[in-house]
């Protein structure tokens, strides 16, 4: 049977969870990966434009893991719903 995506998000989360902080290995590369991918840096370098969109891309990284390590599993039972605000229509 398929997932739901209430289902998917739960077990990426619990995924991302497990995989960083579920163990001393998973903190230490979690730590090493904010360093290098400028998690408490500014990744703008005014030498180079370029540069600044690597160090953004590389500072996507960890934030993307931060998004799912502290995902609000409370937020799920509005997952598929739609917001209809408009009224309805004669």
């Amino acid at each position: 049977m398929p997932q739901t995506e209430s289902e998917k998000i739960k077990q990426k989360n619990s995924d991302f969870l497990q995989v960083f902080s579920g163990s001393s290995q998973g903190k230490r590369v979690y730590d090493y990966l904010a360093e290098g991918c400028f998690k408490n840096e500014c990744t703008f370098n005014q030498d180079s434009a370029r540069k600044s969109d690597f160090n953004a891309g590389a500072r996507s990284v960890i934030l993307e893991i931060d998004h799912w390590m502290e995902y609000d599993l409370s937020t799920l039972e509005n997952v598929n719903k739609t917001e209809n605000t408009e009224p309805e229509k004669e």
